[in-house]
């Protein structure tokens, strides 16, 4: 957002006969200094399509204020096109981001039973609009816009149902090795597209740990499983990751059945116990790991 700000005036004195005559004008407008934005990284607490039987319990995260909106700021009016297995739901809600050219990232702006989504006080330039789903059963489509100064620009987002990568995770012995975390990671084209000038200095990443709410008066559950999503949009990378099953079995969303897919096994957050490739298609993988 750009203010203008008049500053003080110049007096011109001319002698004349008999009188002065004071001549006032004001001085020539010089605009201020952008605002300083808040850097570092934003961790997002997302929320996306789910139908109302859901099990998770409040999906929808804190949004970040936009900035007030004025005759300088951007704006964007979206529409998501959903895939026919969602249209038919009852309930739903998603969220959007803005990744912006110069590293940073704006959101998450929850949207719930409804189709149509406005972001504004968007910084005029370019941007990636990213559509994000709370229970990762879709796609992260994205869209790369220039956002103008003034006046709206309008985007159709077209998320899709993802291939669902199963498989297992044994030791050495063949015995299921359960509660480990199994996280995909692909590649996505946001780089050469929004950062085609030169990758910015700050990197800041959406990630989100998603845990399941389990009401005191259900049944007992003996899976309980965890879901993650990270996005580095400098990176070009999407990892998703889904905790295995007291025997070890996954499911886990992928883009594709026919692209090779790298997978690591971690236990805990940081503890790789390996990490090898796989092809999504060809069947349930089998990931053996080290006896612990």
């Amino acid at each position: 957002m750009r203010k203008l700000i008049w500053g003080g005036v110049i007096l011109v004195v001319g002698a004349l006969t008999l009188a002065a005559v004071a001549l006032l004008r004001p001085a020539p407008s010089e605009p201020a200094p952008k605002a300083p934005s808040p850097s570092g990284k934003k961790l997002s607490d997302a929320s996306c399509l789910a139908d109302e039987l859901a099990s998770r319990g409040s999906f929808l995260a804190p949004e970040t204020p936009a900035p007030a909106a004025s005759s300088s700021s951007g704006r964007v009016l979206g529409k998501v096109l959903l895939p026919w297995q969602e249209r038919k739901k009852s309930s739903y809600a998603y969220a959007i981001y803005a990744f912006t050219s110069d590293g940073k990232i704006s959101g998450p702006k929850n949207f719930v039973n409804t189709d149509q989504f406005e972001l504004s006080g968007l910084a005029p330039g370019k941007s990636a609009i990213l559509f994000y789903p709370l229970l990762e059963n879709l796609s992260f489509p994205y869209q790369v816009i220039d956002v103008p100064a003034a006046g709206p620009v309008e985007i159709t987002l077209r998320p899709t149902v993802p291939f669902l990568l199963s498989g297992k995770v044994v030791d050495a012995n063949g015995r299921g090795v359960g509660g480990v975390l199994v996280v995909a990671t692909e590649t996505i084209l946001l780089p050469g597209e929004l950062y085609f000038q030169g990758l910015p200095k700050e990197k800041a990443v959406v990630e989100k740990w998603s845990e399941p709410v389990i009401s005191p008066s259900a049944p007992p559950v003996e899976d309980i499983v965890s879901t993650y999503v990270h996005i580095d949009p400098v990176a070009g990378k999407l990892s998703r990751g889904v905790t295995a099953d007291a025997k070890g079995h996954f499911r886990l969303p992928v883009t594709s059945p026919v692209d090779p897919v790298p997978l690591t096994i971690l236990r805990g957050k940081s503890d790789v116990l390996i990490e090898e490739t796989v092809l999504p298609g060809s069947g349930p993988v089998r990931v053996i790991v080290p006896n612990q």
